[in-house]
């Protein structure tokens, strides 16, 4: 049995500023698995293949809410060009879909496959088809089934159902369309509780040196960077995210040693010497992390390591960032989300804002870049809440706080206040028009979507304006040469900051609209 998995191009907004080009640890983790239990498997990374390649595929969308002047394209190869990479005999094809704003893409994609392949079988998995599988099989004639959350054990039965013929009903942890046309969800998986046996990531049949071209980021020495999981899960149920519904809330860690083991893997097959850790809650146990930084110490594997999307501060005191430190880690990202405790509640957002502040601290004090992520347009969000947020904001700039990603809140599927707003007919899913406002979110000065009743879309823009103002004007007041440099660095395409990037893209739509 031939399967091939494939990750997308990106669907996007012309002249929107690239981001680098991250290894799909997803796809790398199911082909890993794949190989083990002996299939035929490949895998087409339709982005890192062809990272400057820009087209415009027919891709229906099935909404008006596209402000008129915008272009929408997609980065990566063509549907052409991926479909001739896949053999003629292949039974299986996995798409990866983590993200809704590319379900347009991912939906066309799906289609035009199954037309040039009519005898394979088409699913799909990630965090987007999670949350919206129903839909996803609804608005699709190419897809299959879904896989949902964890995919490593799920993907080995769907595969022995479908070479043996057996009936999908019997795997859990599906949505699937039946021969009527019905969608059936079938009974929910166990997570993965034996995550050190979970074979390492297929790397080797994804395109290495691509990744080393173009994961560079300004300021950083070229390297090749690869994806990792320390832990899998999260114990808290933020609303805004979908990790409970991805996940559940059964946090497991794998141990220190097999996870350093998967480092000097990477290292010495791959030439990896920086790792990103993308978990969800990657520092939980300080004792787990302090053993974890003394072996890469002890086994002097020279490496560099970041945590770039976001983690718990309470077991960051003076200690743990010091061997963090110690073992290459040089960039820690915090999500504290607001500086308002009313809303951190509401969100079940479980945290100390002042524990934040002090190991943010620490961090500053073993010289890391230290990031943090913001939400500003949650639902229940009040001027209030905003004005305490610029003050915690100012006193991280104060402590050193290097960069600040300041997102517009868009309602995750599968997340909580995702199925608030559904409930509420906020939202509609039997369309684009959710996937449109949240694509367009991107650009935080002009056409977004809002979901907040207490402040009006003016005072929104008002306030992200002070927002990046405030932050990022303390650093030009303290070093005025660092204005020449922005404006160097929006000409060259090569940024250093959030705020350059949001500079550069509303002159770019100007061009297009011109």
């Amino acid at each position: 049995m031939k399967v091939v998995l494939i990750r997308p191009p990106k669907y996007m907004i012309d002249g929107t500023p690239d981001i680098p080009v991250i290894p799909p640890l997803g796809i790398a983790l199911i082909a890993g698995v794949l190989k083990q239990e002996g299939y035929n498997v490949s895998v087409i990374d339709a982005i890192a293949e062809a990272p400057h390649s820009y087209q415009q595929e027919n891709i229906p969308v099935y909404s008006n809410r596209i402000p008129q002047g915008y272009r929408l394209i997609t980065k990566g190869l063509s549907f052409a060009e991926i479909a001739a990479k896949v053999p003629n005999d292949v039974s299986v094809i996995g798409l990866s879909c983590m993200f809704s704003i590319n379900w347009p893409c991912d939906r066309a994609l799906a289609n035009y496959l199954k037309e040039r392949f009519p005898n394979a079988i088409l699913i799909a998995g990630g965090e987007s088809t999670t949350g919206m599988a129903e839909q996803c099989l609804l608005q699709t004639n190419g897809l299959t089934a879904c896989v949902l959350g964890e995919g490593e054990e799920t993907i080995v039965d769907l595969l022995k159902a479908v070479s043996t013929g057996n009936q999908l009903t019997e795997v859990n942890g599906i949505v699937f369309k039946n021969e009527q046309g019905a969608i059936i969800r079938t009974a929910k998986r166990e997570r993965i509780r034996k995550v050190n046996d979970v074979p390492f990531p297929a790397w080797e049949l994804l395109p290495i040196s691509s990744y080393q071209t173009h994961t560079v980021i300004p300021g950083e020495k070229p390297r090749i960077t690869l994806s990792i999981l320390a832990t899998r899960g999260c114990p808290y149920e933020c609303t805004f995210c979908t990790s409970p519904d991805m996940w559940g809330t059964r946090y497991f860690m794998r141990k220190p040693e097999v996870v350093v083991a998967e480092i000097e893997y990477a290292k010495n097959n791959f030439g990896a010497t920086n790792f990103e850790f993308f978990d969800l809650t990657a520092i939980v146990q300080k004792r787990w992390i302090i053993e974890f930084a003394k072996l890469i110490v002890e086994r002097k594997l020279d490496i560099t390591w970041k945590i770039p999307a976001g983690t718990r501060s309470e077991a960051i005191d003076e200690e743990v960032a010091y061997w963090l430190k110690q073992s290459g880690c040089y960039f820690i990202t915090y999500a504290p989300e607001s500086g308002s405790p009313r809303l951190l509640d509401l969100i079940k957002k479980k945290v100390s804002l002042s524990s934040i502040m002090q190991s943010m601290r620490y961090a500053k004090k073993q010289k890391m870049i230290v990031y943090i992520n913001m939400i500003m347009g949650l639902p229940d969000e009040t001027h209030l809440d905003v004005w305490k947020t610029f003050w915690f904001l100012l006193k991280c700039k104060y402590y050193g706080v290097d960069e600040m990603p300041f997102a517009l809140f868009r309602p995750y599927p599968g997340s909580a206040l995702f199925n608030r707003l559904l409930s509420e007919h906020k939202i509609q899913v039997d369309n684009d028009d959710y996937v449109i406002d949240s694509l367009f979110i991107i650009d935080t000065l002009t056409e977004h979507q809002y979901y907040n009743s207490n402040i009006s879309p003016f005072w929104y823009k008002i306030y992200l304006t002070l927002a990046y103002t405030a932050f990022y004007g303390l650093d030009y007041v303290k070093n005025p040469t660092r204005i020449v440099r922005m404006l160097r660095n929006i000409s060259d395409k090569k940024y250093d900051s959030e705020l350059e990037k949001k500079l550069s893209f509303p002159a770019k739509r100007v061009a297009v609209q011109a």
